[in-house]
């Protein structure tokens, strides 16, 4: 019997154990692990038999029986640290003495050099790992919290949002600069407008010219979802969480129907510590194996991104997942994940994007015009960008990093309000490319117009904070990312954000001209200003609709005729978002405003599912042969069980 069971011989169900010997064998693990998944035992239990076994102490690090030798231990001062403590599970006190936590084919490895070296036994004592995280939190709770705050903007100020001072002037001098500018096109010598004009038409056309390409590109093929559960790595979700207790039970079941072995399958949930009613949610429907809590520092802004960050000490997993608290995510997608990884191309790869799609699209024509956008950014635009190995501005979910590539760049801007976006070119600039998978996850859009408004604005306000960031030196980030990355940049963020800030103006400015009956412009300067600035608008909008067209169309979605005439009006509402937040950029750049969810009428995902269960067809099995999100070992099985 493995020595890692070994100690609860004569205490548990010899099938039980016979079981967990056969899954582990299976899956590359300690059998340990298959019966803390099942939840056939606990922790402590499996810890304490372990120690038992070994001939070590049992250490339970309580908060108000720590030995003393422990308050010798230092604060230690980096999150890499941290990191280092969580995965190698030794703490040293200072005085010789190791409290290791270890468990599965690490429990053998500590067996065997008991064995070879007996005299260990009186400087080692054993705990659980998730006793050592329980300390880690307390011991250390100060540092973490400034650590997960402030690391990026002490250790590498240029690359954070934190250390924006009178760029942030400048933007907004750009952005009134852009709003007079069509006015002074046409009340302005043509021939001193018309440079100012030549280089602000490059920067649109170039966002035009982007989606277009992109409509006449193919996404990437992607290789099938790994099947071999021995190949698959330790696996980290982070889920981030405030205000959301309504969508915990969705939440919960989606994540619960993810196809990947439990015993590999980490969940951290992230709550904020003042947010009573989310945490008793998580309690009421997450209290189980996989699952845990980790709570929020209250230092620094509270923003997604600190949370985060407050999290990836405590992730095993060699690949760190990101859900919003709103997903619903394809149950293959983690495998998927893995077979690009994994696959020939995927030694370049630090960062993959599953695809994003709004679920309630039936919610309102905010909800439909959300939806058609999405499927042309996540459809079109976006795997093109993957594809070219040029700059990704990530999507805030449902993006899955190396573990080893997100703490050499130093993981998330707490300071940035879409760090997603930031962190996607801080992966190029860094030459990791981003692969960009069909798997889909359904999120909701907001179907009213306030809380569109408050989501957008932070979009925009984000967006302006990685142009300036990542603006500051223009030659190394075209030394970093090459010339194409650093002008598909521009563009894509630059040219969007230009576009929506100039809109209003530029509209009202061509009305009142044709409005007046102007005449004909007289020369060639001023028929070149007049043609450059109808050439803009009619490209803005024929790439617009083309790359909603191709997006509709690759996602399955209907209703064309009802999204296309309500673009302009969709403009508007995009014009209003990036002037809020090029004021809250000079008066607020690191509030966050929380979207709420769980408030959807329809489902497209609903629907979907009554449809295949009326026409007969369930889900499927999963790569396996097992059904969906049948990874976790929940119940032993029987001993004769084949699949094990």
């Amino acid at each position: 019997m493995p020595v890692e069971i070994a100690g609860l011989a004569g205490r548990l169900d010899p099938a039980d154990l016979a079981y967990a010997i056969r899954r582990a064998e299976r899956l590359g693990i300690g059998a340990d692990e298959v019966l803390l998944a099942a939840g056939l035992v606990s922790a402590d239990r499996l810890a304490g038999a372990a120690a038992q076994r070994l001939g070590l102490r049992f250490e339970p690090l309580e908060p108000d029986a720590r030995p003393g030798a422990l308050s010798n231990t230092p604060a230690i001062p980096s999150v890499a640290d941290i990191g280092g403590l969580m995965r190698s599970g030794v703490l040293a006190d200072g005085t010789g003495r190791l409290i290791v936590a270890a468990r599965g084919r690490r429990l053998r490895e500590l067996a065997a050099r008991l064995a070879a070296r007996a005299e260990l036994r009186g400087r080692i004592a054993l705990t659980s790992p998730e006793r050592l995280a329980a300390f880690a939190r307390r011991r250390f709770g100060p540092e973490l919290g400034r650590l997960a705050a402030f690391r990026l903007l002490h250790t590498r100020p240029s690359e954070s949002a934190g250390t924006l001072g009178a760029s942030r002037l400048v933007m907004a001098g750009i952005g009134l600069l852009l709003a007079v500018l069509p006015f002074l096109m046409r009340a302005a010598p043509a021939p001193v407008m018309l440079p100012v004009a030549v280089l602000l038409a490059a920067l649109l056309l170039g966002w035009c010219g982007l989606r277009l390409a992109a409509c006449t590109m193919e996404p990437e093929p992607e290789p099938p979802p790994l099947r071999s559960d021995r190949l698959l790595p330790h696996y980290s979700l982070i889920v981030p969480l405030y205000r959301e207790a309504r969508v915990v039970p969705q939440l919960v079941e989606a994540l619960d129907a993810i196809d990947y072995p439990r015993e590999k399958l980490q969940i951290l949930m992230v709550i904020e510590p003042d947010d009573a009613e989310t945490t008793a949610a998580i309690v009421r429907h997450a209290l189980r194996p996989g699952f845990e809590i980790v709570v929020a520092p209250e230092a620094g802004p509270k923003t997604k991104p600190k949370a985060l960050n407050a999290a990836l000490p405590f992730a095993h997993g060699s690949v760190i997942g990101i859900f919003d608290a709103e997903d619903v995510p394809d149950p293959l997608q983690p495998r998927r994940v893995c077979a690009v990884l994994q696959g020939a191309r995927g030694r370049s790869v630090g960062c993959v994007q599953a695809r994003l799609a709004i679920d309630n699209m039936a919610d309102s024509w905010i909800t439909r015009q959300f939806a058609a956008e999405y499927a042309g950014h996540f459809d079109v635009v976006l795997p093109m960008l993957g594809l070219c190995g040029l700059p990704v501005p990530l999507g805030g979910t449902s993006n899955h990093f190396r573990r080893e590539v997100l703490e050499r760049l130093g993981a998330w801007d707490p300071c940035n309000v879409t760090e997603d976006a930031d962190l996607g070119v801080r992966l190029a600039r860094a030459g990791w490319r981003t692969a960009v998978i069909g798997s889909t996850t359904d999120e909701e859009a907001p179907r009213a117009a306030r809380p569109w408004l408050l989501q957008r604005t932070r979009w925009y306000k984000g967006w302006m904070q990685t142009l300036l960031v990542h603006g500051r030196h223009p030659r190394r980030l075209a030394r970093e990312t090459g010339w194409g990355g650093a002008l598909a940049l521009l563009f894509l963020l630059g040219g969007g954000v230009a576009a929506a800030l100039m809109h209003p103006f530029f509209a009202v400015a061509l009305l009142a001209g044709w409005l007046a009956g102007q005449p004909a412009p007289a020369g060639t300067a001023a028929a070149a200003l007049e043609g450059i600035g109808v050439a803009v608008l009619v490209l803005g909008y024929a790439s617009t609709l083309l790359c909603t067209v191709v997006g509709m169309r690759r996602r399955g979605l209907p209703g064309l005729a009802r999204v296309a005439p309500l673009i302009p009006a969709y403009w508007l509402m995009m014009s209003l978002a990036a002037w809020r937040a090029l004021a809250q950029l000079i008066l607020a750049p690191h509030y966050w405003e929380k979207t709420d969810h769980g408030l959807a009428r329809t489902s497209r995902r609903r629907l979907r599912m009554a449809l295949a269960v009326k026409a007969g067809s369930g889900p499927g099995p999963g790569p396996s042969g097992r059904p969906r999100g049948s990874g976790a070992a929940r119940r032993p099985r029987p001993a004769a069980s084949a699949s094990d």
